[in-house]
């Protein structure tokens, strides 16, 4: 039984070495495709950019910052509010430990709970924690450019 189990393994082992070359063989054709159009779309989205940067305030309606043109959503995104520290986090725990308020923000396994203390910087505590190098930072915007989902296309659901 055990010379058996030791030839199935080799037969398994070379099936997988077979389909593993399949694999490598498709992504390489497809890639081989796909390059030319990926570096098509990276040109004309970086000359899309600077376009949009000027035209979007008039072609937005309202408070939007995306929409559909040309088959396409274009726009801009802000990204999510992070917290800044200025300096090291281990510096801000060992003064946050200092202080009575401050060990809710830094627990006794020296870990900065990031969530409260991002919180925190539009509460009460926001100018102690201003003070010691922790602000809330705006998440930046980004440029939006993808292919706009319309029924009946090919991509569409």
């Amino acid at each position: 039984m055990l010379q058996r189990w030791a030839e199935l393994d080799v037969d398994r082992a070379a099936i997988e070495a077979e389909r593993n070359e399949a694999i490598a063989a498709a992504n390489a054709a497809a890639d081989a495709k796909l390059v030319p159009i990926v570096l098509e779309q990276d040109d004309i989205a970086a000359k899309l950019q600077p376009w949009w940067a000027k035209a979007a305030a008039e072609l937005l309606p309202g408070k939007r910052k995306t929409m559909e043109l040309g088959g396409c959503n274009i726009g801009s995104r802000t990204g999510k509010t992070v917290l800044a520290i200025a300096g090291s986090e281990e510096a801000l725990i060992a003064e946050l430990t200092k202080l009575r308020w401050g060990k809710a923000f830094a627990p006794a396994k020296p870990k900065l709970d990031k969530t409260a203390l991002l919180k925190a910087t539009d509460g009460p505590r926001a100018k102690d924690l201003a003070e010691l190098g922790v602000t809330a930072k705006a998440g930046e915007e980004s440029f939006v450019l993808n292919r706009a989902e319309q029924a009946g296309t090919v991509g569409s659901a």
